[in-house]
Formats: C-alpha cells, structure tokens, sequence
C-alpha cells in the first residue's frame, strides 16, 4: 500500500480552484465558519483533495464529489475503499490518500505560541528530556506525530490524551518531514509517495500508548 502526499500553499491552491465545486455537505460545514481565513485553510484543503484524486485516479478535480461529515476527514462518495486525511496551518494545507486508514498532521511554526506551556501541557517526562536540546524545533515535529497517530485511529485531540501517549525517534509507522515553513507527519504502514515536491529531512517515530501499559 502506497499512502500519496501533497502539500501546498493556500493562495496557491485557491487560485487554481474554480467556482461553484463544493458539495452540499461542505458548503453546509464551512457556513458555520466566521473566520475568512479559515473558510480559506477548508476551501484550499478540499481542492487540493480533489486534485491528488484526479492526478491519481483520473478525470477532473471537479468531477470528484467530497462529503464533509462533522468534526472527521472528508469521505470520498461512492468510494469507501478510499481514506482522505488533511491538515492546515497557517499558510499551508497538506492532504494524503490511500487504501486504508491513515492519519496525516500538518503544523506551521508559529512566533506567539508558548512553546514552553504546551510542553508542559502536552508532553511526558521523557519527551521534555528529549525536546531540552531544541525545545521550539522539536516540539512541533513532535506534536504532529502525535495528532497524526490520534488521526489515524479515529480518536479526539485532547490534552490528557496527549500526555497518555510517549512519542521517540525510532522505527515505528510514523514518518515526519521538515520543510522550512511546516513540519509534517505521516502514521500508515504503508509507503509515501509525494506528489508535490518532497522535503530533504525525514525521520522515522514511534510511540508507546502509556494508558495500556499494565498497572504496577
């Protein structure tokens, strides 16, 4: 199984989407989005899905109709052996498609974040040992590893979750990659293949889910 990647930027991306290709679902969804910049992340999200399906699988991007079920990635109609995840941040979308279950996280850095308190908030013990050479560098890699294993099993982003799971550079079914805009991360047993241009930095995580370990 090979999961395909593309990440690109918002205004790049809208600017080569036409009008008028929305479905009823995902005009429903973005209605009850206030902000224009997030209208922008979901506009852009949903035609760079598009675009991988017809670069993949043939016809148009318009031609591929998307469902936009609440709170969950977007389902393509009529193909459920299909499986979308998309992320954004910033400035950038990223979305990746397979045959099976995948979980995809996308983070651009961002100067007014506290780093400090979301290690804190988010992070083991081993993990803050780990991030104490880089703190700001590290941490997002590390956080889109986590969401993106949470992604992939379907499961809600909370902070007491996040605690309960242990991420570390190891062989595992998590690849990250680095650009110099947005950190990146992949959960599939499968293979990546990019089709947009692929950053030079990669590395292989693994993690622990803590909650399963057996009680002392």
């Amino acid at each position: 199984m090979t999961v395909q990647i593309a990440c690109g930027a918002v205004d790049a991306l809208l600017a080569a989407a036409p009008q008028g290709w929305l479905s009823a679902s995902e005009l429903s969804r973005m209605a009850g989005m206030t902000s224009s910049r997030r209208r922008d992340q979901f506009l852009a999200a949903r035609w760079q899905a598009r675009w991988l399906l017809a670069q993949l699988l043939g016809g148009e991007p318009v031609s591929w109709l998307l469902e936009a079920p609440q709170d969950a990635p977007p389902t393509v109609a009529g193909r459920p052996d299909l499986f979308l995840s998309i992320s954004h941040s910033g400035a950038w979308t990223a979305c990746a498609l397979s045959s099976a279950p995948i979980g995809l996280d996308l983070e651009a850095p961002q100067r007014q974040r506290d780093i400090a308190g979301l290690i804190e908030l988010c992070c083991t013990p081993a993990e803050r040992t780990l991030l104490a050479a880089d703190a700001e560098a590290m941490f997002y890699e590390l956080w889109t590893v986590k969401e993106a294993w949470l992604k992939r099993r379907g499961e809600w982003i909370a902070p007491s979750r996040l605690q309960q799971l242990e991420a570390r550079p190891a062989k595992g079914d998590l690849r990250t990659w680095t650009a110099q805009d947005w950190r990146l991360a992949l959960c599939t047993q499968g293979e990546a293949r990019w089709l947009t241009p692929e950053p030079a930095i990669s590395r292989e995580w693994s993690i622990e889910d803590l909650s399963s370990r057996p009680p002392h």
